[in-house]
């Protein structure tokens, strides 16, 4: 479970809470959609191929200005070339 979290945050997730239903163990969080590029790959390898998720839109939230920087100058290069 450390593992799968210490991901999660990696990806800007808002952890939300943990809970047991049955053998399974769940972690409720809130993840940008950006941030879950081959999450499944990921998951899958922390979890030695056990782990599995599902996804729901939940909002529209704005990026944080560090992130919006970045994603403007990349798309400023991708234009000038």
């Amino acid at each position: 479970m450390g593992d799968v979290v210490t991901d999660l945050q990696s990806r800007r997730s808002i952890i939300l809470g943990m809970d047991s239903r049955g053998n399974y163990q769940v972690i409720k969080a809130r993840t940008p959609l950006a941030e879950l590029d081959r999450y499944s790959t990921s998951l899958r390898s922390i979890t030695q191929g056990r782990g599995n998720y599902t996804g729901r839109f939940t909002e529209y939230a704005p990026v944080p200005s560090d992130i919006q920087k970045k994603l403007a100058d990349e798309y400023k290069k991708a234009e000038n070339h």
